[in-house]
C-alpha cells in the first residue's frame, strides 16, 4: 500500500478500509477503543502501542499483524517473502459467514435447550388436574411420580415421597420409583399423561426400598437436609448421594451414586412431605429450571394431598352426620338403654367404617351387661366383660374417647383382646355423673394386619357425638321416667286432696251432729242410771238397763273423740320420761286387762332419754292404741306393750294376739270413720296419728309372727334437740299472754 496507485485502485482500497472500520466497530464496540489497544479479531488485547485514530492502526499495524496473517491464510494462504495482508473483502464476508452460523448454532442451541423445557414442563402441568381430581392419597402420590418420570425421561433414576408423620419427627415411604425395576429400563418412559400405563411398565415399589416401608426414617434438626426441607421448606441438592453424610445412612443406602435433589412437598400452610429426585450418574446434577419446576409440581401435589384430605374430612363428616341423624330420630323413640346403645353402636360402625363393635351398658344394681356384639368371635365373648369392666374404670377416670393404633403392642390391653385386633376406638356413654356404658369399634376398613388403617381424631370426634347423642337419650329417657312418676304423685295427690275436701265437709258435718246429738244421749245416759237404782238386784229388768247404759256410753266416747279430733290444738311440749307415761297409761287400762283377763307383756328399756312430749296429747295416743288392742283382742289373749332406743328416734310398740285382719286394712288403719274397726268409728286411731305427726313422728302398723297388728310410734330425737335449741316462738309468746292476763 506504500507504492502510488491508480486512482481506481486508491478507491477500492478506501472502500476495503471502510468496510473493515465498520466491522471493526461493531466488533469491539467502537473505534476509540481499537486506537487504544482492543482486537477486533481476537479478545486479547492488541500487542502494539496506542494509536490516535483507528485509519492509523489499521495501516500501520493490522495488516502487518500474526492474528491478521492467519484469517488471511484460512481463506487464500500467501506467497512466500510476502511483507504484509491484504484485508480484503473475502476475508470480511468470510468472516462474517463464520460469525453468522456460530450465531446460528447458538441460537438453535438455546431454542432446543427452549424446546425441552417447554416438553417437561407441559408434561408436569398436564398431570396437576389429574393429581387435584385424585380420590386418594395414593393415587396423588402416584401420578406425581408418573409426571416427574415422563418430563426427565433421560434424567431421573429414582424417586421417593414420604410423608411426615409423628408431629414432624419422622418420615414415612409414601411411594417410591426407580428405572431399573422397570420390565425394560432403556425403555422411553416420556408417555402420555397416563398412569395405568406407566404402572404396568413397572418400577414402583421395588424391594430395594423395604427397609425404608419397615421402619420410619427419624429426622435429625441438626445435621439432616431431609429435617431443613421439613422445618425450614429449604430444598437441596448433593452431587453424589453416597458421599453426603447429612443424608440419613438408611436413605443413602438405597440411592444410587449421582445427583439428588431433595424438595419440601409444601401445602398450603406448611410442609406436607418430602420429594427425593435422583439423576442418572450421566448427569452432573440438576439445572435451576430444572429444580423450579421440580418445587412447582411438588407444590401442587402437596395442595392436592390438602385438598384430598378435606374431602376425605367432608365425606367423613358426612357420613358421621347421616349416622347421627339416623341414630338421632331412632333414639327419640322410647327404648331400654341397652336397644339403644345397640343403636349407638350400629352408628358408630358407619360413621367410623370400623368392622366390628361392642356395646356395654350398666344395669341398675351396678352390674355390666354386653348390650350388642358385632363381628367379634364367639370365643372371645367369654373375655369381654373383663373389657368392659376395665373400659368403665377407664372412662370414670378420663371421660375422653380413647384410640389405639396397635393393639397388639399397646400396655394397656395386654392379654385380654382377640388377635385379629389391630386398632381400636372407644367412647364412654355418661348418664347423670356417672359412666352408663361404653361402644368400642376395632378394625378400620381398609387396611390390613401387617398394614391396618387405624382410627384417627376424626373418628374420635365422631364417637364423642354418638356417644353424646346416646348419653342425651339416656338422660331424656330417665327425666321422662322422673315425669311421669311425678305427674303420677300429682293425680295422687289430687285426688288425696278432693277426697280429704269431701272429708273436711263430713267431718264439719259430723261435728255438727255429734254436738247435737251428745245432749239426747247424756239425758238417756242420766235417765237409765237412775231408772236402774229404782230396781232390785234381782228385776229381770236390770240386765236390759246395763246394756243401755254401756252402749249409750259408748255412744259418748264415739261423739267425744269426732268432736275433740275436729277440735284439735297445737301441742305444748315439755321435757316428758316417756316411759314414766307408758306406766301412768296402763295403770289407768288396768281395769279393762282385769275385766277382760288380757295378758299383758310389758318391756321399757331404761336407755329412752326425755323428749320434747305435749303430755296429754301423747297420753291420748297410747290409750287410743291401747284400747284399739284391747277391743281387738279376745278373752285370754295377749298385748305387748314395748319402748326401746333405736338411732335418732324412740319407739314404743303396742301389739295384740287377736284375729288377724287383711293388709288392705291394716292399710287403712288410721283412716277416719274406717268401717272396717271392731270398736267405735275408727276416730280414734286418726287421732293418734294427727298427734304424732305434730310431734315430729310416725305411726305405722304392720302383722309379723304370733301378733296379728302392732302399732310402732316413731319419735325422733334429733327433732326433739332442735326445738330444744329453737324453741316455738309462738308457744312462747301465748306464754306470755297468759302471763300477762
Amino acid at each position: 500500500m506504500g507504492e502510488k496507485r491508480a486512482p481506481e485502485s486508491a478507491r477500492v482500497e478506501e472502500q476495503i478500509v471502510v468496510a473493515w472500520k465498520h466491522y471493526a466497530e461493531r466488533k469491539a464496540q467502537g473505534l476509540q477503543r481499537i486506537a487504544e489497544g482492543a482486537c477486533y479479531l481476537d479478545p486479547r488485547p492488541c500487542p502494539f502501542e496506542p494509536r490516535p485514530d483507528f485509519e492509523g492502526r489499521f495501516v500501520q499495524e493490522c495488516i502487518h499483524c500474526a492474528r491478521m496473517q492467519g484469517q488471511v491464510e484460512e481463506v487464500q494462504p500467501q506467497q512466500e517473502g510476502a511483507t504484509g495482508v491484504i484485508p480484503t473483502l473475502a476475508l470480511l464476508f468470510h468472516l462474517l459467514q463464520e460469525e453468522a452460523r456460530s450465531v446460528r448454532r447458538e441460537h438453535e442451541d438455546g431454542l432446543e435447550d427452549e424446546a425441552e423445557r417447554y416438553r417437561s414442563a407441559g408434561f408436569l402441568f398436564r398431570s396437576i388436574p389429574l393429581m387435584h381430581v385424585a380420590l386418594t392419597h395414593e393415587r396423588i402420590a402416584r401420578l406425581l411420580l408418573t409426571a416427574i418420570g415422563g418430563a426427565f425421561a433421560v434424567e431421573v433414576d429414582t424417586q421417593l415421597l414420604f410423608r411426615i408423620v409423628s408431629e414432624g419427627e419422622a418420615l414415612e415411604l409414601m411411594d417410591c420409583f426407580r428405572r431399573a425395576d422397570r420390565r425394560d429400563p432403556d425403555a422411553e418412559m416420556r408417555t402420555p399423561v397416563d398412569l395405568d400405563a406407566f404402572e404396568s411398565a413397572g418400577g414402583f415399589d421395588g424391594d430395594v426400598f423395604a427397609p425404608l416401608r419397615e421402619e420410619r426414617l427419624p429426622l435429625d434438626p441438626d445435621r439432616d437436609l431431609l429435617a431443613d426441607a421439613v422445618f425450614d421448606g429449604r430444598a437441596s441438592m448433593v452431587p453424589n448421594a453416597q458421599r453426603e453424610i447429612r443424608l440419613p445412612e438408611r436413605l443413602a443406602e438405597v440411592l444410587p451414586e449421582g445427583p439428588v435433589a431433595i424438595l419440601p412437598v409444601f401445602g398450603r400452610e406448611k410442609v406436607r412431605g418430602i420429594l427425593v429426585v435422583s439423576q442418572t450418574s450421566a448427569y452432573s446434577g440438576w439445572t435451576a429450571d430444572q429444580m423450579e419446576l421440580l418445587g412447582a409440581i411438588a407444590a401442587q401435589a402437596g395442595i392436592a394431598f390438602e385438598g384430598n384430605t378435606v374431602l376425605d374430612t367432608v365425606r367423613r363428616r358426612g357420613a358421621a352426620v347421616r349416622a347421627a341423624i339416623e341414630f338421632s330420630r331412632s333414639a327419640a323413640q322410647p327404648s331400654r338403654p341397652d336397644t339403644r346403645a345397640e343403636q349407638a353402636l350400629k352408628a358408630l360402625l358407619q360413621a367410623s367404617q370400623a368392622t366390628g363393635g361392642i356395646a356395654w351398658v350398666r344395669a341398675d344394681d351396678g352390674s355390666l351387661d354386653l348390650a350388642h356384639v358385632h363381628a367379634v368371635d364367639p370365643g372371645s365373648t367369654q373375655d369381654l366383660g373383663t373389657l368392659g369392666t376395665w373400659l368403665l374404670q377407664w372412662f370414670e377416670a378420663d371421660g375422653k374417647a380413647m384410640t389405639a393404633d396397635n393393639v397388639a403392642e399397646d400396655p394397656r390391653f395386654a392379654g385380654f383382646l382377640p388377635e385379629d385386633w389391630r386398632c381400636l376406638l372407644a367412647a364412654p356413654i355418661v348418664s347423670g355423673n356417672r359412666v352408663a356404658g361404653a361402644l368400642l369399634v376395632f378394625n378400620k376398613a381398609g387396611g390390613t394386619q401387617d398394614d391396618p388403617l387405624s382410627f384417627d381424631a376424626e373418628d374420635a370426634r365422631v364417637a364423642e357425638l354418638v356417644a353424646s347423642i346416646a348419653s342425651l337419650a339416656d338422660s331424656r329417657s330417665s327425666q321422662e321416667e322422673t315425669l311421669r312418676v311425678k305427674d303420677r304423685r300429682l293425680h295422687e295427690v289430687e285426688a288425696q286432696l278432693r277426697h280429704a275436701e269431701k272429708l273436711a265437709v263430713v267431718g264439719e258435718r259430723g261435728v255438727q251432729v255429734a254436738q247435737d246429738v251428745r245432749n239426747p244421749v247424756a239425758a238417756i245416759t242420766g235417765f237409765a242410771k237412775r231408772v236402774l237404782k229404782s230396781l232390785s238386784a234381782k228385776d229381770p229388768n236390770r240386765e236390759y238397763l246395763e246394756i243401755i247404759l254401756r252402749e249409750t256410753e259408748r255412744l259418748e266416747r264415739v261423739l267425744s273423740e269426732q268432736v275433740a279430733l275436729a277440735q284439735m290444738t297445737r301441742p305444748r311440749l315439755k321435757l316428758e320420761n316417756l316411759n314414766a307415761l307408758v306406766q301412768d297409761v296402763l295403770q289407768s287400762q288396768a281395769e279393762d286387762l282385769v275385766r277382760r283377763r288380757v295378758r299383758l307383756l310389758k318391756r321399757l328399756s331404761p336407755d329412752v332419754p326425755t323428749l320434747l312430749l305435749d303430755n296429754e296429747k301423747m297420753r291420748q295416743v297410747l290409750v287410743n292404741v291401747l284400747s284399739y288392742a284391747l277391743h281387738s283382742v279376745p278373752s285370754g289373749g295377749r298385748v305387748r306393750v314395748e319402748t326401746r332406743a333405736a338411732q335418732g328416734a324412740v319407739q314404743a310398740e303396742i301389739a295384740h294376739d287377736g284375729p288377724k285382719v287383711a293388709g288392705e286394712v291394716l292399710d287403712r288403719l288410721f283412716v277416719p270413720f274406717s268401717t272396717s274397726r271392731r270398736y267405735g268409728a275408727g276416730v280414734g286411731l286418726a287421732m293418734a296419728y294427727q298427734i304424732v305427726r305434730e310431734h315430729g313422728g310416725e305411726i305405722r302398723a304392720r302383722s309379723e309372727g304370733d301378733w296379728s297388728s302392732i302399732v310402732t310410734i316413731y319419735l325422733p330425737t334429733r327433732e326433739n334437740d332442735d326445738r330444744r335449741r329453737k324453741p316455738d316462738r309462738r308457744d312462747s309468746r301465748a306464754d306470755r299472754r297468759r302471763k300477762l292476763a
